[in-house]
């Protein structure tokens, strides 16, 4: 958490406090703190509905950092930063584009990927990576922006270029969710913290 950051200036609407947490809201808090002991703003917008909070970072870790994702670590974070950019969540795709260059593991070439997003070059920059890497984020586009316009062969389409149906399920849910999380991280106005990416995972 940023402790620069007032209570009240993390998000729009009535923010609790770690200190002044107690009953089911404490306990959610302390199953989501971080190596630091603090709670990331992202929680902290959501201590109205404290019931929430530890399934909502269950369900983020079992598609992000689940050992048998069969998604490649980098390749997930990329879906998710293509989904918060496309929201407009700077909170989420600063935190994910992080993310996603400590996987990629080439800072120079990761950033032009990045750049590449936020412009809607990514279908040329990212023929290097693969036909499925393009496939992929078209599919992810328009679940996201026109999610009444799916269509059975979109599937089709990911299987075409290599996808099975485990990796097809994992990219709905990673699209799903961080279409979620983007809307909810603007809809209550969520603060970037001081740590982004997982300078304050456990």
């Amino acid at each position: 958490m940023d402790m620069k950051l007032k209570q009240n200036d993390i998000a729009w609407v009535k923010v609790i406090d770690q200190k002044k947490a107690t009953g089911s809201l404490r306990k959610a808090y302390e199953s989501v703190k971080g190596r630091d002991g603090t709670v990331e703003n992202l929680y902290l917008a959501m201590s109205q509905t404290p019931e929430v909070i530890k399934p909502a970072d269950d369900h983020y870790l079992a598609i992000l950092h689940n050992p048998n994702s069969p998604l490649v670590p980098w390749f997930a974070e990329l879906i998710s930063t293509y989904v918060a950019i496309l929201c407009g969540s700077k909170y989420a795709f600063l935190n994910h584009g992080e993310n996603f260059e400590f996987y990629y593991q080439n800072r120079k070439r990761s950033k032009v990927i990045l750049t590449s997003l936020h412009e809607e070059t990514w279908c040329e920059t990212l023929r290097p990576e693969g036909e499925h890497i393009v496939e992929a984020l078209k599919f992810s586009q328009k679940l996201t922006l026109n999610p009444a316009k799916m269509h059975k062969k979109d599937i089709a389409d990911l299987r075409d270029v290599g996808f099975d149906d485990e990796e097809i399920s994992y990219i709905v849910q990673i699209v799903s969710s961080f279409a979620y999380w983007s809307r909810m991280i603007n809809a209550f106005g969520t603060k970037i913290g001081e740590n982004i990416g997982f300078s304050n995972t456990k």
